[in-house]
């Protein structure tokens, strides 16, 4: 009879666990669900520096803007250094009689010929 007890609370007590974990997952997955639709209808995204904030739900990672284009809201002319031919805007060149230069050196290297 003392065995008949013991299975009988043994087997009784593995069935309550299952329960247990099957509430407890439906409990989880219910939050997700809820979740998802908040995100949803707030269309908020996730915060950055999350796990998922740069992930755009299509298979590719989003980079964030740097902070350059961030300052740059207009667009800039751009001018060609006279000596190596580099582009770089008109702002940030040297100018010497009509031509431009991208360095203190270069202009004074002058116009080289390509």
């Amino acid at each position: 009879m003392g065995l008949e007890k013991v299975s009988s609370s043994s087997s009784g007590g593995v069935t309550t666990q299952r329960k247990e974990r099957q509430m407890l997952l439906k409990w989880i997955l219910w939050g997700l669900v809820i979740f998802w639709v908040y995100r949803q209808i707030t269309g908020r995204k996730a915060p950055t520096g999350s796990l998922f904030s740069n992930f755009t739900g299509t298979g590719r990672v989003q980079r964030p803007p740097s902070e350059a284009s961030e300052e740059l809201e207009t667009t800039q002319d751009m001018v060609r250094c006279a000596h190596c031919g580099l582009f770089l805007p008109r702002q940030e060149a040297l100018s010497q009689r009509g031509d431009w230069f991208c360095s203190e050196a270069h202009r004074q290297a002058g116009v080289r010929a390509q």
